[in-house]
């Protein structure tokens, strides 16, 4: 299939969208009126393509035949994903869940809508993948900088000077910083930089890498251990983890009968143990930060009520949030199976809980879990089939499968793949990897 190529404007508009959603944290920087400005970027991507849609026939023509075959999965599971976030939101009207967390909870994923522009967008000669990892990078460097300096001028105040810093960099941010008892910060964005460190060190050990990319894994690296986010360690492992796996398979059965050339494998393990080494240690190093080394918190006389509070309570909020969810899953056999819709109370929270999968088994069901499912790993299933063809897999599609399977493991620690900061990034690299296993059978 001919590739014509998109208009500047198209491609501006698409590298602003893509910046916002990696580097925005929950898109609530910038809004006009009632809109954030990650909801106006997402509504005129969509404005934009439905222009294009209805003005040009062979843009039109090349959109139905992506998902004119029965057997195209991403299309039949993007179309049961929409299905079953409208039976959600139904099933909360139903219970009589507050109309406005039932919308809240709807418009949180209806993202899911993106994958049908984004299928003509994402492309050679279009928005290519090194449009996207580019992107992706420069939107890491200017959240490490800036969560490196946050971190660091707080670790350097005064209990006084912190306090009022404290609150004026929160108005700032709204909701999306959150600070440790060590004044580290995590920032939600932090998701996207993990995704940055992964490809990067796969790109490091298969000697495909440059001093860019160099750099960015150190700024990452250094954002990352200041934010003291346990969950992003983990999935830093998983990563390296998954790298090591498809490299076997692809030395298995593959076309390179070899994990690394023989001169360079030295090299490469010795990364892999130190980053894993220091991964764990690092690890350790936060919980014992953040639990045995309460110091720096604000003042007690200075406390103007409990939010103010810098607090790591987590593990017991994520405990207590479990006890809800059981709670509410055991109460009926059919919530079980099809959930009880957006909107649902857990504990005190209307607004979601940090992990995406007890979250979606209490609203969407164990249908909704399976659908969340196979979706996130739809591209390890494009990625495997264009493997079976080609008997290789690029460096930079290895980065990006290790990516997913990590988002498995984090998003079950910090919410993010049922919501934009998630599916901003998972939908993307289902698109690539799609038209990498078309593209692996028309050549194979």
């Amino acid at each position: 299939m001919v590739s014509k190529q998109i208009t500047k404007f198209e491609k501006s508009l698409l590298l602003i969208f893509f910046f916002e959603l990696f580097a925005g944290g929950g898109g609530r920087l910038l809004a006009v009126g009632p809109l954030s400005i990650r909801q106006i970027l997402f509504f005129l991507v969509m404005a934009v393509f439905f222009i294009r849609f209805c003005l040009n026939v062979d843009s039109r023509n090349e959109i139905l035949s992506y998902f004119k075959k029965p057997t195209t999965a991403v299309f039949w599971l993007s179309v049961s994903m929409l299905l079953w976030i409208m039976v959600s939101t139904a099933i909360g009207f139903l219970h009589h869940h507050p109309t406005g967390d039932v919308l809240r909870d709807t418009f949180r994923v209806i993202f899911v809508v993106a994958v049908i522009p984004l299928i003509y967008y994402l492309g050679k000669n279009r928005f290519t993948l090194a449009d996207f990892v580019k992107v992706l990078f420069i939107a890491s460097i200017v959240v490490s900088l800036l969560t490196i300096t946050i971190s660091l001028i707080g670790k350097f105040q005064t209990d006084r000077q912190f306090y009022f810093f404290y609150k004026d960099i929160n108005k700032i941010f709204p909701g999306d910083l959150f600070f440790r008892p060590s004044r580290g910060v995590f920032y939600k964005s932090h998701f996207l930089v993990l995704f940055t460190m992964i490809i990067s060190s796969v790109m490091l050990m298969d000697k495909k890498i440059n001093y860019f990319y160099v750099t960015t894994l150190g700024i990452n690296a250094i954002s990352i251990i200041l934010s003291e986010t346990r969950g992003l360690f983990l999935g830093y492992f998983v990563g390296l983890l998954i790298y090591v796996i498809v490299r076997a398979v692809i030395a298995r059965w593959g076309k390179e009968k070899f994990l690394w050339p023989k001169k360079i494998a030295i090299k490469r393990i010795i990364f892999l143990v130190m980053a894993c080494g220091l991964t764990f240690y690092f690890y350790g190093h936060s919980t014992v930060a953040r639990f045995s080394q309460p110091g720096g918190d604000i003042p007690e006389y200075q406390k103007e009520n409990e939010e103010d509070t810098i607090k790591d309570i987590s593990m017991n909020i994520r405990n207590d949030l479990m006890k809800a969810s059981i709670k509410i899953i055991k109460k009926s056999k059919v919530g079980l199976v099809v959930g009880n819709g957006y909107g649902t109370k857990i504990g005190k929270r209307t607004t979601g809980i940090e992990m995406s999968f007890v979250d979606i088994l209490v609203e969407q069901g164990v249908i909704g879990v399976l659908a969340w499912l196979l979706f996130t790993l739809l591209p390890l299933f494009y990625y495997f089939k264009s493997f079976l063809r080609t008997g290789s897999l690029a460096s930079i599609n290895i980065g990006l499968l290790a990516c997913t399977i990590s988002m498995l493991l984090v998003t079950n620690i910090n919410p993010f793949l049922n919501s934009p900061i998630g599916l901003g990034f998972l939908i993307p690299v289902i698109v690539y990897a799609y038209k990498l296993s078309i593209n692996s059978k028309e050549t194979a």
